[in-house]
C-alpha cells in the first residue's frame, strides 16, 4: 500500500477491542483514538494496553485530542488547563507508542453585532498569537521528546484571516505540522486551501472523507471532493489517510470506496 490507511474511533463500538477487531476486519494500518470519548481518555485507557494491540495485531494508534481545545485562550487558567491535557496526552502517547496527536486550532467566540460579527481573538490577536506561540513552543519540544507528531488541523478556520496568519506564524516553528481535513475544506468551498497549501510541506496526516453539498463526512465519491486526487497528494507526501466516516457500515463502504481509486 503506497501510505497508511486508517479508521476513526466510533461512538457505537468505542471500546478498544472492538476498534481493533474492525481495523483488522477492514484491513487498515491504524485507529485514531478521540479523546471526546471518554472511554480514549487518558485516565480511562491503559497505555499498555495499546502498546500491546499494536505489537500484537501490526496496529499503529494515533489519537485526536478534545474539540474544546484551545491554547489561545486569553482567560490563563483555562489556557493552562489545555495546555496540561496536551502534556498529560503526549505523556501517555509516548507509553502507548501512538504517533500522532491530531489537535484543533480554536478561533474562540464572537460577538453578532447589528453590522458584522467580531471575533473575540482578532480584536485582540497580537495576546492570542503569543499564547499560541508559547503553548507551542513548549509542547512541539516535549511532543519531539515523547516521539509524538503533533499535527493541527483545518476545522473551517484556516480561512479566517487572523487564523491564517497565526498558521503562517507557527508554521515556522521546527516540528509544527498540519491534518489536511478534505471534507472541512470542501464545507468552506475550498476557502481554507489557500492556507493549506502555502504550507504543504507541513501537512503529514489527512482525514478523507466527502461532502455533499449539506453535510461532510459523507463516504468518499458521494460528494464533491475528488478523492483521487486527495490520495495522490497523500501519496506524494507520505501523509496518514484517515477514512473519517462516523458508523461501522459507512466506514465498511468508504474503505471499499477508496480501495477502488488505489
Amino acid at each position: 500500500m503506497p501510505f497508511s490507511l486508517g479508521m476513526p474511533a466510533l461512538i457505537e463500538m468505542p471500546g478498544l477491542h472492538d476498534l481493533v477487531d474492525l481495523c483488522q476486519e477492514l484491513e487498515l494500518s491504524f485507529i485514531e483514538l478521540n479523546m471526546n470519548l471518554p472511554e480514549n481518555c487518558p485516565e480511562e485507557l491503559d497505555p499498555l494496553e495499546v502498546l500491546d494491540a499494536s505489537k500484537r495485531f501490526g496496529i499503529e494508534f494515533t489519537m485526536h485530542s478534545p474539540d474544546e481545545l484551545d491554547l489561545g485562550s486569553l482567560h490563563p487558567t483555562v489556557r493552562e488547563g489545555h495546555i496540561e491535557a496536551i502534556r498529560e496526552a503526549l505523556g501517555w502517547s509516548s507509553q502507548a507508542g501512538v504517533k500522532v496527536l491530531n489537535m484543533h486550532l480554536s478561533p474562540g467566540i464572537f460577538f453578532t453585532l447589528p453590522d458584522r460579527r467580531v471575533w473575540i481573538y482578532e480584536r485582540y490577536e497580537e495576546q492570542f498569537a503569543a499564547n499560541l506561540w508559547s503553548a507551542y513552543r513548549e509542547l512541539l519540544p516535549l511532543a519531539w521528546a515523547s516521539g509524538v507528531g503533533l499535527s493541527t488541523e483545518n476545522v473551517n478556520n484556516f480561512n479566517i484571516p487572523f487564523i491564517a496568519r497565526a498558521i503562517d506564524e507557527l508554521c515556522c516553528l521546527d516540528g509544527f505540522n498540519l491534518t489536511w481535513d478534505v471534507g472541512h475544506d470542501a464545507r468552506s468551498g475550498y476557502a481554507e486551501r489557500e492556507t493549506l497549501m502555502r504550507h504543504r510541506s507541513r501537512i503529514r496526516h489527512m482525514h478523507l472523507h466527502d461532502y455533499n453539498g449539506t453535510s461532510d463526512h459523507q463516504v468518499p465519491g458521494t460528494g464533491m471532493v475528488d478523492v483521487a486526487s486527495m490520495l495522490d497528494f497523500a501519496r506524494k507526501n507520505d501523509a496518514r489517510v484517515l477514512i473519517e466516516t462516523k458508523t461501522a457500515a459507512s466506514l465498511r463502504e468508504s474503505v471499499k470506496a477508496v480501495r477502488s481509486l488505489l
